[in-house]
């Protein structure tokens, strides 16, 4: 699916959290270069590259409220209404059965990935009813079908799925759309990414393990195009739901390996 050039009509302000790396970090400079002015929030800042002139950073903690708020402001005094939210912000769990879990592992999960994409989105809906806006979350197909020693990483995308769903059904009949990605396998910016290295606890054999033999795992980028493809569909127009999977992942345990 073709990305709008960097001279696309500009499409209003866009938001994206957890966008100092990764999906959000490709998401901020997707939007960008489709015409829309973004603030990349994280809780890690980066500076914006030289020619993303539309792309603002904002220090953002999805699980404090002060801190939404200050986004809250921001969005509030910029001069570009808001018309689209990512919700990207989300953190993985290390690898261990139900038995051994740490239940601080839980509880963190749960409330950065579930907890935090609800707190963004109150805080900014009122400006995305405003303007016709759009909000999107990023889940996973462990949302739907979960693999073993992933149980808390899976329960909150499960959660995050059910808060999208019911968000589609309360909106319905006012003007925001609404829309879930769920990506499947994805390997990061570097090694497996931030994801595989917690989820590790960054043993390199263990990460390469998961890639061996699948020569075209999605990355980053191919998610961050989805995200610009939905948002500039026609208003009318919303994509409830998109699972992606590269070629070679037909299911959560059915990979092609070709060595």
């Amino acid at each position: 699916m073709p990305t709008p050039s960097a001279h696309a009509a500009p499409r209003g302000l866009a938001v994206v959290t957890g966008a100092s790396v990764g999906i959000g970090h490709a998401t901020a400079s997707a939007l960008e270069k489709a015409g829309y002015t973004v603030i990349a929030a994280s809780r890690r800042l980066t500076t914006a590259p030289p020619q993303a002139t539309g792309t603002t950073t904002h220090q953002l903690d999805v699980t404090d409220a002060d801190s939404v708020a200050a986004l809250e402001r921001t969005v509030a005094s910029h001069p570009t209404p808001l018309t689209l939210l990512v919700n990207n912000a989300g953190i993985p769990t290390r690898a261990a059965t139900i038995a051994d879990s740490d239940l601080a592992d839980w509880r963190g999960t749960y409330e950065t990935n579930v907890v935090g994409a609800v707190q963004t989105t109150q805080t900014l809906l009122p400006h995305l009813l405003r303007h016709r806006g759009h909000v999107q979350f990023i889940g996973s197909t462990v949302g739907r079908v979960p693999y073993e020693r992933g149980a808390a990483y899976a329960a909150s995308k499960y959660a995050l799925t059910a808060l999208v769903q019911t968000l589609r059904l309360e909106l319905n009949g006012l003007p925001v759309r609404v829309t879930e990605i769920a990506p499947g396998m994805m390997r990061g910016d570097d090694a497996g990414g931030e994801f595989m290295r917690t989820r590790f606890d960054n043993d390199p054999q263990a990460i390469a393990a998961v890639y061996q033999g699948v020569d075209n795992p999605l990355t980053p980028e191919d998610i961050a195009d989805t995200v610009v493809w939905c948002a500039t569909r026609p208003a009318h127009v919303d994509i409830d739901l998109l699972e992606i999977r590269p070629l070679a992942q037909a299911a959560q345990h059915k990979v092609h390996r070709t060595r």
